[in-house]
């Protein structure tokens, strides 16, 4: 180790040793990540380190560890079973003979010519994950020999074309096929989700290289991780793990379990019947039968009622079922996913709970980078809000092919204005408030992309590429209605 290196370490420990703390769930961030020699280091959160520990899915716990949430749970399934046999019932009498729609499971993966391209598409994107390891050593070696920084200027110029490399491969193969709605939401979280990861992994690993570290340390990394990290930068088998683990958050060990595969069959089933679930309610109770304004205003307010039954949904498929089915798989240990957003009583409280598989990510690697930095809580909230609402619009605009922030508006707009709302003194008040502005917000939504989507199918017309940026539900409101 050079001196400079070894001078490094020792001021990082003695700097950071009287702000060091690790996380502890709910708790909001501390420090401003500048220790007294004006060197800006990361800043350790009782937040800033998630600990990974062995545990269950809240929802899990909750069912056997309360007979009366077991009771209501069972009614639920008891209410699935019922829709399932009304929609078997209802389809076997139109055609005249035993029928279960199953279509709206395949019709948006599209052909198998389409599968075959989406499943080349993901080979492609792990093949540039991959290579995300061994350049990583190759940067770490060059670093001995040339000048710092040069080599860290073209190892980051490098890292970005990948990342913007995988983003126009997907995006040209999502319009250039075309994917349909289910291809195109997996191809573009599939490569969101690698370059996340690649990203934690970069970032957990370079702090190895620019500020080395011993596991015998009193304070830093040694103390942080928990004994989760190495000094040394991880191995590749170590970093295959985590590219398939349900995690963003790279780390050199996981709490790991024996995969039980009865459990991952039953969660696999519970992710797809939520899938069927959301679209029998879409393609039956929501969508408008025509563009005219009768069944416009029955698409609305049929989204009043459904909004919050379809957030159910996306957090049981999404946050619950499939993520639990990888754990199994992974025999990954931690499942905390997600905590009791629906008992948030404000919604920086929702926003911490609701997913905490990008939650932490984003709060590891933008919202502490931002306050650090800025020295603005505020500021560094309003950036991740808007991250996170860009995501989610991209997902969105590939999925459905069309680009409209109505969205990123009511996420990065009127959520940061709720962010800052605190909750009064009567929690029950303060949760109603946010279940009825969930619910509210998520009608907007419902409507307004179901209206656009429908515009599209009931008014098509030549595609060019201002028409997946310009709205056609005024103007075919206006052709129907006239």
């Amino acid at each position: 180790m050079s001196g400079s290196d070894e001078l490094a370490r020792k001021r990082l420990a003695n700097g950071n040793a009287c702000q060091t703390r690790v996380r502890s769930d709910g708790d909001t961030p501390v420090g401003n990540g500048i220790n007294n020699t004006g060197q800006r280091h990361e800043i350790t959160r009782n937040n800033h380190v998630k600990v990974f520990k062995a545990r269950e899915a809240l929802t899990t716990k909750l069912v056997e560890g309360d007979h009366h949430f077991q009771a209501i749970y069972d009614a639920v399934m008891v209410q699935v079973i019922l829709f399932i046999t009304y929609q078997f019932i209802r389809y076997s009498y139109d055609k005249g003979y035993p029928y279960f729609d199953l279509s709206m499971l395949f019709v948006g993966l599209g052909s198998l010519h389409t599968i075959a391209i989406l499943l080349c598409v993901e080979a492609c994107l792990l093949s540039c994950a991959f290579l995300v390891h061994p350049g990583f050593q190759l940067w770490k070696s060059l670093r001995g020999t040339l000048p710092h920084q040069l080599v860290d200027m073209s190892f980051a110029l490098l890292y970005a074309g990948y990342v913007a490399g995988t983003l126009a491969m997907v995006t040209w193969a999502v319009f250039r096929v075309p994917f349909p709605a289910y291809s195109s939401i997996v191809a573009t979280i599939e490569q969101l989700r690698l370059s996340m990861k690649s990203y934690s992994f970069v970032r957990e690993n370079a702090y190895k290289v620019l500020y080395p570290w011993h596991k015998e340390d009193s304070s830093g990394p040694a103390v942080w991780y928990k004994g989760q990290m190495d000094p040394k930068v991880g191995s590749f088998p170590q970093y295959l793990y985590f590219l398939f683990a349900p995690t963003l958050l790279y780390r050199d060990h996981y709490p790991r379990k024996s995969g039980n595969w009865k459990h991952a069959i039953v969660y696999f089933l519970q992710f797809i019947t939520t899938i069927w679930y959301a679209c029998a309610v879409f393609k039956d109770f929501l969508f408008p039968k025509s563009f005219l304004y009768e069944d416009l205003l029955q698409c609305f307010l049929t989204s009043l009622l459904c909004a919050f039954l379809i957030l159910i949904l996306m957090h049981t498929c999404v946050l619950h079922a499939y993520q639990n089915f990888a754990c199994e798989v992974m025999g990954f240990a931690d499942k905390e996913f997600y905590s009791d957003w629906w008992a948030s009583t404000s919604f920086s409280m929702y926003y911490r709970k609701w997913n905490l598989l990008v939650h932490d990510w984003i709060y590891a690697y933008l919202y502490v980078d931002m306050k650090s930095r800025f020295r603005s809580s505020l500021l560094a909230m309003f950036a991740t809000t808007l991250v996170s609402a860009l995501f989610h619009e991209y997902i969105l605009a590939m999925a459905l092919g069309f680009a409209s922030p109505v969205l990123l508006l009511e996420f990065a707009g009127l959520g940061t204005l709720f962010y800052l709302i605190k909750p009064c003194r009567t929690p029950r008040v303060s949760n109603l408030f946010v279940l009825w502005a969930l619910s509210v917000g998520g009608c907007n939504l419902l409507f307004y992309y179901q209206a656009e989507f429908a515009a599209r199918v009931y008014c098509p017309k030549e595609h060019n590429w201002t028409d997946f940026f310009v709205p056609r539900m005024f103007e075919c409101y206006s052709q129907v209605n006239s």
